[in-house]
């Protein structure tokens, strides 16, 4: 009975410290996402260098201790991890690692599709993220050296796991998928910010699927 009574106390512990670990996750994404939001509303209103962690602090109703809680280099450090986490969904490893001739069309089309759901989802975010980007040339410069880095963990891991993908040089690789990520990047923020340059999303995808093709087989030759 007592054994009985033990185990039952120990699993009623774990469940508690579960569910406190679950709700502190949540809420510190919580907290993230309301920093993300205050600070790229702020930069859209009054650009980025009228913008500071003090006014974001206070807009969104947190202390500044929050904020360098998560992001210790204050702006820049907010730049830099919106969009770590953000290529990193996008990019998701695991999605390419079977990719082969048979099947590069449906896996780049399921790469386009969440690409363009998360250029809609976060249409302000990354109109915001790229006037930055634009205005300031230290971080242009963090930026593109964050986006190299980035491909090049990726084509590393990607190459041990794939064939296809080790036939193609290391350097070409990179090269491949920094400029896939441009291209794609480039046409989504026309279409969506500035002009519509398709009727339909259907027709958006197929025609950024069919670019990543041509342009990834096309350099893989090269």
């Amino acid at each position: 009975m007592l054994t009985s009574y033990i185990n039952f106390m120990s699993v009623c512990s774990f469940s508690a410290i579960a569910m406190t670990k679950k709700k502190f996750t949540r809420n510190k994404q919580q907290k993230i996402n309301l920093i993300y939001k205050t600070f790229f509303d702020l930069i859209l209103k009054q650009g980025y260098h009228n913008v500071s962690t003090n006014i974001v602090a206070e807009m969104a109703e947190i202390s500044i201790g929050t904020i360098y809680r998560y992001f210790p280099e204050g702006k820049k450090d907010i730049i830099g991890k919106y969009f770590q986490t953000t290529i990193e969904k996008m990019f998701e490893k695991e999605s390419l690692i079977n990719l082969n001739d048979n099947n590069i069309k449906d896996i780049l089309q399921h790469f386009i599709v969440e690409l363009v759901k998360n250029h809609k989802k976060n249409k302000g975010f990354n109109i915001a993220f790229r006037s930055v980007i634009q205005s300031d040339k230290e971080l242009n410069d963090q930026h593109k050296e964050a986006i190299y880095d980035f491909f090049k963990d990726r084509a590393k891991k990607l190459r041990k796991v794939n064939k296809n993908f080790r036939e193609m040089p290391e350097n070409k690789l990179i090269e491949a998928f920094i400029f896939m990520y441009n291209l794609t990047n480039a046409i989504l923020y026309h279409h969506l910010s500035i002009r519509n340059l398709f009727n339909t999303d259907e027709e958006l995808i197929d025609y950024l699927t069919n670019i990543l093709i041509f342009s990834l087989k096309y350099l893989y030759k090269s």
